[in-house]
C-alpha cells in the first residue's frame, strides 16, 4: 500500500511538472510578436510570398517601391538596415509595384516609396516618401513599443 501511495505522489509531482510547462510554453508563444525568426528584409516576388510573409508577425513594416524610383533605391538601405535591427520584432517586406500592382492599390498607394504599417494584416499607417534612417528607426521603436514587440 505504501509503495501504491508513492507512486500516485511522484505521478501527482510528473503531472504538476508537465502542466507547469504547457503552461509556461503556451504563454511564451502568445507573448512573442513573430511566429518564426525573421531575419532582414524579405522580398516578396509573388503574391503567395506577400501573404506569408504578412501573416509572419503581428507587425509587418511593407515598403512598396517602383522599378525607377530614385528614392526608392535611396531609402531600401535604410529599411533594410532598420529590418536588421529589429529581427525578431516584426517583419519587414519589400514589394516593387510595378510586377505586383494590386498591392500597392489594395492600400491606395500611387507614390513610392511608400511604407505601410500592418498590425495583423490590417493597416494602420502609411509614410509616403523618403525618410532619413533616425527618422525611421525611431518611428519603427515607438510602433513597437505601442504594440508590445520592442523586448521580443
Amino acid at each position: 500500500m505504501m509503495l501504491l501511495e508513492l507512486n500516485d505522489n511522484e505521478l501527482s509531482k510528473l503531472i504538476d511538472k508537465m502542466a507547469r510547462d504547457i503552461l509556461i510554453s503556451t504563454s511564451s508563444t502568445e507573448s512573442r510578436c513573430c511566429k518564426s525568426e525573421t531575419r532582414g528584409l524579405m522580398i516578396a516576388r509573388s503574391y503567395e510570398d506577400y501573404v506569408y510573409a504578412v501573416n509572419i508577425c503581428k507587425l509587418a513594416f511593407l515598403l512598396i517601391t517602383s522599378t525607377y524610383c530614385p528614392y526608392c533605391h535611396m531609402f531600401r538601405p535604410v529599411f533594410a538596415k532598420v529590418a536588421q535591427l529589429n529581427t525578431g520584432k516584426a517583419v519587414f517586406i519589400e514589394v516593387n509595384a510595378d510586377y505586383m500592382p494590386e498591392i500597392a492599390w489594395s492600400y491606395n498607394v500611387f507614390s513610392t516609396p511608400a511604407i505601410v504599417v500592418l498590425v495583423n494584416g490590417k493597416p494602420i499607417d502609411v509614410i509616403i516618401g523618403y525618410v532619413p534612417f533616425d527618422n525611421f528607426n525611431n518611428y519603427v521603436n515607438e510602433i513597437l513599443n505601442k504594440f508590445g514587440c520592442s523586448n521580443t
